[in-house]
């Protein structure tokens, strides 16, 4: 079961033994938005777009704009059964803040183009999102992302109010690098999710290739 900010909160608070008092709504929800950020840097979701070619054009603005980064543009496969695909020659950029990609040979109109490319996940409340992506391993992984982010809040906040003593701090992040190190594990899990890929005969593919 996908969790909403407010389920993730309310986890968050429990797994650091907390009643809202230390670590309140708006310390969890910063950390939550904290350890989302990293986990979209490690492990985004792989998502897919088609764009139908037109007539001389090699310019194609990518109709996500919350890509993040452009994988791969292939033509649909015009077989029976629309699935052997031909990988693309193309160059991917952003302007204005939105993704395009730019073909090296303009494509006939008509042709399906596949544009492969990464977004973020999102939680449900979250900075205005209306749908949660994770799924229930996944979120489990968050909030050690969170208790770690968490921590560091509290830890920084304890700098500060009880200065005179300078060890306050310490027991908060010793209890951070606990939950960095579950998260950094978790992280390592999701990110080895691949996205679908096709041999590319365009450049030199053997055993060595990516290895030196």
């Amino acid at each position: 079961m996908t969790d909403t900010l407010t389920q993730l909160v309310a986890k968050l608070q429990s797994l650091l033994l907390d009643d809202g008092t230390r670590f309140t709504t708006a310390t969890c929800t910063a950390a939550i938005r904290q350890a989302l950020k990293e986990f979209n840097l490690a492990a985004p979701i792989h998502a897919a777009d088609l764009v139908t070619a037109e007539l001389g054009i090699k310019e194609y603005e990518l109709p996500d704009i919350t890509a993040m980064q452009i994988i791969d543009i292939l033509r649909q496969g015009q077989d029976t059964y629309a699935e052997n695909h031909t990988p693309l020659a193309f160059d991917a950029y952003f302007e204005d803040g939105r993704p395009f990609f730019r073909l090296h040979v303009a494509e006939a109109a008509g042709n399906i183009l596949i544009a492969r490319y990464t977004t973020p996940h999102t939680v449900y409340g979250l900075d205005s999102a209306t749908d949660s992506t994770l799924s229930a391993i996944f979120d489990a992984i968050l909030l050690d992302g969170a208790a770690w982010q968490a921590c560091i809040i509290r830890a920084a906040g304890r700098i500060e109010t009880i200065n005179l003593n300078s060890d306050v701090p310490d027991p908060w992040q010793d209890i951070a690098e606990k939950f960095h190190f579950a998260f950094t594990v978790g992280l390592l899990t999701a990110s080895r999710q691949k996205p679908p890929h096709l041999p590319d005969f365009r450049s030199w593919n053997d055993e060595w290739v990516g290895q030196y």
